[in-house]
């Protein structure tokens, strides 16, 4: 009867497989692999600190996206304190979006929002919203998955520490695998499990443009440890100008050091005579400047949607990577592209360590990438790097991947 009422009635040509599990609002029904639900569907609620734009929040909108593609009703609750944040293209995926403005995520109205939610599963990240998370499974009973995004840090106490993060999660994931390697040799923890971010659903590839103009776009936290090399590229903007005629610089990111950014930016543009600097700031959505660059400058997730934008990608973050190509792509996914290193990642944990100590590093390499520039060789690259990552990053893929990490928690199997 199940699968007469998911399948319909019209004859099936091959055989299928049909498995049923329950959770306290709704009862499970995966055939083929794809997820369907009898009566009311699996509600799954991810808990955001706060509404601002960053690697965490990224993560939330890519997975709680995919699940919403694949038929989950999903929903991310948080407190908005005025920032910009991602809640509209959060609305445009099919995600609820949960939020009051409040200056601390756990206020009495948040818990009654997402309690009211009557969410199966919780989704936390295992520093700023783990407390949350906790207060709304001591309400609801949903299971409770911890994604963790930075390495475990064995010194915390209180509800983030290592024996919390135990006690109070039903599963742990992470979409790195350097940090997951940490987490699997934590004694009595929950099961750990790596999933990929699903990002081909948020990116819209175009072709790579013609220069000139040769705009080059630098995308990230605008930080003393992250960087270094777009502000040195800031700074010696006339200098690059001479080398590269046709430069313009894009600079899209926010952080403690925007306004610095924006002063030097204005003092280069007056000794050039024209704009070439542009610092934009925060942008939600960085669809448009993917479009338009000749180059992107980044790492971490935003040099992986630059990849598959199509674009060819200089990667750096708190550690230097340098050009991406077909014989470094590997390492770059395994270390985040420029986010995790293997040898400056075991000292992490007792000290933070940045190998970003030559800030023209970049500078080299984008004059390098112009003098040798030969445009349908950059594209046909930059395509063929593109189909490489993209089934490692398909949101549809991933979102039924998840589905699996789903029925690992179901509490009844039939």
């Amino acid at each position: 009867v199940v699968a007469q009422e998911v399948v319909g009635s019209s004859p099936i040509a091959h055989p299928i497989v049909v498995s049923t599990f329950s959770f306290p609002n709704a009862l499970f029904i995966q055939v083929d692999g794809n997820p369907h639900f009898s009566s009311k569907r699996m509600r799954i609620l991810f808990c955001c600190e706060g509404f601002i734009i960053d690697g965490v929040t990224s993560f939330n909108l890519y997975l709680s996206s995919a699940l919403a593609g694949i038929g989950y009703d999903v929903a991310v609750i948080g407190r908005w304190g005025g920032l910009k944040g991602f809640q509209q293209r959060h609305r445009q995926h099919g995600v609820k979006v949960l939020q009051t403005f409040s200056v601390t995520v756990s206020n009495r109205r948040l818990l009654k929002m997402g309690a009211g939610f009557k969410p199966d599963i919780i989704i936390t990240d295992s520093r700023r919203s783990y407390p949350f998370a906790l207060k709304l499974k001591e309400l609801t009973g949903a299971r409770v998955i911890t994604v963790f995004h930075d390495p475990p840090q064995h010194e915390r106490v209180g509800t983030r520490s290592i024996v919390s993060l135990i006690d109070g999660s039903d599963l742990w994931i992470s979409s790195e695998k350097p940090i997951l390697d940490e987490l699997q040799k934590i004694e009595n923890r929950p099961p750990c499990h790596f999933i990929q971010r699903p990002i081909t659903s948020m990116v819209h590839p175009t072709p790579l443009k013609n220069h000139p103009p040769f705009r080059v776009l630098c995308l990230g936290r605008l930080s003393r440890w992250k960087s270094p090399e777009i502000r040195y590229l800031v700074d010696h903007g006339e200098e690059l100008k001479k080398l590269i005629p046709g430069l313009e610089l894009h600079v899209v990111g926010g952080g403690l050091k925007l306004v610095e950014f924006l002063l030097a930016a204005a003092r280069v543009n007056r000794r050039i005579g024209r704009k070439t600097v542009h610092v934009w700031g925060t942008r939600v959505d960085p669809t448009p400047f993917f479009e338009q660059a000749t180059v992107v400058c980044a790492g971490a997730t935003s040099a992986i949607e630059a990849i598959l934008s199509k674009r060819p990608v200089i990667a750096f973050s708190g550690v230097w990577m340098g050009p991406v190509t077909e014989e470094n792509l590997e390492y770059g996914a395994k270390t985040h592209f420029g986010e995790r290193d293997g040898e400056v990642y075991t000292k992490m944990n007792k000290q933070l360590i940045y190998l970003s100590k030559q800030p023209n590093v970049l500078a080299d390499a984008l004059v390098e990438m112009y003098n040798q520039w030969d445009h349908d060789v950059m594209k046909r690259r930059a395509e063929a790097l593109c189909d490489t990552l993209y089934d490692r990053f398909d949101s549809h893929r991933i979102g039924t991947q998840f589905t699996e990490l789903i029925r690992s928690l179901c509490s009844t199997e039939c």
